[in-house]
């Protein structure tokens, strides 16, 4: 029972620390924006570590966390040809793992208003997060101590970027779309715990035709 007890304290702060990140007074934060390229222009905060990155990926360390960066192409070519469809996730993670789920709007600096959904999982201790809007998505893996600050950090990185709707548009289509899930799975692979399976995180084949 205390085990029990324990489990459910954390969960609950957890929860309440992830609500203050996304609250309306962070969200309203502005934040300038200091690095550069093709399709994107974003802030970086001091504290994070750029490892690698592409015209539309990013790779970036904080302590002993990590998170990737990427452009939504389809979420941005969607949006182009079908304005009317809501904002969804692609459903890559197992749902059974989720430990925080928010949904809501942010206003980026040029004073446009985001809907966003931020989904926390978690797995022995450790935790991966995913946030996604109509034109970024973030993925990262945290320890317990980083989760918080490594989630306050993502929100002022998508407040703080700029992406090159029209370029996107013109560059790419749905049938030359980034495999985000070979992203995923590239990424976590080099950075989960040596007793983890990184595809344990992902819904399979039969979890997804029993979800359908």
């Amino acid at each position: 029972m205390c085990i029990c007890l324990y489990g459910c304290a954390q969960s609950l702060d957890l929860e309440t620390e992830l609500d203050q990140v996304f609250s309306a007074e962070l969200v309203q934060e502005k934040v300038r924006r200091n690095n550069y390229s093709r399709y994107l222009d974003y802030y970086l905060p001091s504290d994070l570590h750029e490892v690698e990155g592409d015209m539309l990926t990013n790779y970036f360390s904080y302590n002993d966390s990590c998170f990737i960066m990427d452009v939504n192409i389809s979420g941005i070519v969607n949006d182009r040809y079908y304005p009317d469809q809501k904002l969804g996730d692609e459903g890559f993670f197992d749902e059974q793992r989720l430990v925080y789920y928010r949904a809501g709007t942010y206003k980026d600096n040029e004073g446009n208003e985001r809907e966003y959904q931020y989904k926390v999982y978690g797995y022995d201790g450790e935790y991966l997060s995913y946030f996604f809007s109509k034109d970024l998505i973030f993925y990262g893996y945290a320890t317990p101590d980083d989760i918080v600050p490594m989630s306050s950090r993502i929100l002022l990185m998508a407040k703080g970027t700029i992406v090159r709707e029209d370029d996107v548009a013109a560059g790419y289509s749905l049938k030359n779309e980034i495999d985000y899930e070979k992203k995923q799975v590239n990424l976590f692979e080099t950075i989960m715990p040596v007793n983890g399976n990184v595809n344990d995180f992902f819904v399979s084949d039969d979890q997804e035709s029993a979800q359908q």
